[in-house]
């Protein structure tokens, strides 16, 4: 399936906050924020698969790609490179869940590229997937 995002860098968990819970920061963080009806539809058919016993609720970024997840960049210089463009990208139309989260796998060269030019592992680990909701 298809979809498109839109790059944004060092997300705020809160309006004017990158701090988290566990006390970390989301400064060094690349998201690539998707359409909010899709992660809508998506649990919404999450919820009829099981059996309408079992919601979801939205992440707190609402659906998206975690593209950099706290990894201090070796070419910084690079950072905020297309912030708020949009980004199309694939993802697998079989969800997945884990811990509680539930996922899809994606495709996306152009911000696997982005990793490269930032001195990053073109692949992260996890590897990139669209983040729908969690429990």
């Amino acid at each position: 399936m298809r979809s498109s995002g839109t790059l944004r860098y060092s997300p705020e968990l809160r309006p004017g906050s990158h701090r988290r819970r566990d006390g970390g920061s989301t400064r060094w963080w690349l998201i690539l924020d998707g359409d909010p009806e899709l992660g809508r539809y998506l649990r919404h058919l999450h919820w009829i698969a099981q059996r309408r016993l079992r919601s979801l609720q939205a992440p707190l970024w609402g659906t998206h790609v975690s593209v950099i997840r706290g990894e201090l960049p070796p070419h910084p210089g690079h950072w905020g490179d297309g912030e708020g463009e949009r980004v199309d990208f694939t993802f697998d139309p079989l969800g997945r869940e884990t811990n509680g989260y539930v996922w899809f796998p994606v495709r996306c060269a152009a911000v696997l590229d982005l990793r490269e030019r930032l001195g990053l592992p073109r692949e992260p680990q996890p590897p990139l997937h669209l983040t729908v909701g969690n429990r």
